[in-house]
């Protein structure tokens, strides 16, 4: 499987700039202007204060918003771990707002959904889309949760329809995390990176902030020595040529440190059920008749039952996003 995605100009300066130490000043690619993606981490750089100002304003706000909720998740002991942007923004980016984004992502363990929803709820969050029942069933991995305008998805899966996964996630995956702050955890670098690429496959197109994340993370594999682990663990997904084809694309392309040993490991992962990810990208119904056929016993059965009650009502089928 090939990703024909290529980065732009823009995205392959801002990636060489920051992978080269992101010294102010030493930017040397073309100006993004206000409408690209990477504009708020270019804007010191171009000197557009009002761009990175408002980035940071809305980085603060979703902060102090989500703030309360952690410290209460981590009072009553429990953890929920950061993912792509909500991980990043903190951890691997130059300032607050150079990565700005409209959601939080959380991952919270099957054992833990139900504490954590509750403690959402007690913290003054409403539920959303998809409802109780699929959630909790674990027929669909993802659950919206609002307050005062922000909000966070709760993930259990980096699927939306986790029995669609090809493969199996990593083994290591709630170990070997970074404290990020009080109840809030982030993976190790190697899975960090493995969620990151995931999800670009499951994307029609590919935002510029994915591509700088993607080589943010393979210095900080590189750094950590673990890029056997990230083999290991990306060979499990049975994506493995999907996912170098990524990783081609950020070495090549945009100097990311990608061992040329796990290309190669990963090219030769041929595992036959790679191409569901274009299946899922389809769109319409295709992603929901997928998670019906591969749902199995008691799921399969209830999620029947659900479809033809959407069906009878009118309503649209839960599709992939």
């Amino acid at each position: 499987m090939k990703n024909t995605a290529q980065p732009d100009a823009i995205t392959k300066a801002a990636c060489r700039w920051l992978l080269s130490g992101g010294v102010p000043g030493a930017y040397r690619g073309p100006d993004p202007g206000i409408a690209h993606g990477l504009a708020p981490l270019l804007a010191k750089e171009m000197r557009r204060k009002n761009i990175s100002l408002s980035a940071a304003a809305g980085s603060f706000r979703q902060e102090q918003i989500i703030r309360p909720v952690l410290e209460r998740i981590g009072k009553e002991g429990a953890l929920v771990w950061a993912v792509k942007g909500f991980d990043l923004a903190r951890s691997v980016y130059p300032f607050p707002g150079a990565r700005p984004m409209a959601d939080a992502d959380l991952f919270v363990e099957n054992r833990d959904r139900q504490k954590i929803l509750s403690i959402f709820e007690q913290s003054g969050w409403s539920r959303g889309s998809p409802g109780d029942g699929i959630f909790n069933a674990g027929i669909v991995s993802e659950m919206k949760m609002y307050r005062h305008g922000a909000m966070v998805e709760l993930h259990t899966h980096i699927f939306y329809f986790p029995a669609t996964f090809p493969g199996k996630l990593p083994t290591d995956l709630f170990e070997n995390g970074r404290l990020l702050e009080p109840g809030l955890m982030g993976f190790a670098w190697h899975n960090a990176l493995l969620l990151v690429l995931i999800h670009m496959l499951t994307n029609c197109e590919m935002r510029p902030v994915w591509w700088v994340d993607t080589c943010l993370l393979c210095r900080k594999v590189s750094e950590a020595e673990t890029w056997n682990a990230f083999a290991r663990n990306a060979t499990d997904t049975n994506l493995g040529c999907a996912l170098a084809s990524l990783l081609i694309t950020a070495a090549n392309a945009l100097g990311a440190p990608v061992p040329e040993k796990v290309i190669n490991v990963l090219k030769m992962n041929d595992s036959g059920r790679e191409d569901i990810v274009e299946k899922l990208k389809a769109g319409k119904k295709v992603p929901t008749l997928l998670n019906l056929k591969h749902l199995t016993g008691w799921k399969k059965v209830s999620w029947s039952y659900a479809l033809l009650w959407l069906v009878l009502t009118g309503q649209h089928p839960l599709r992939q996003k």
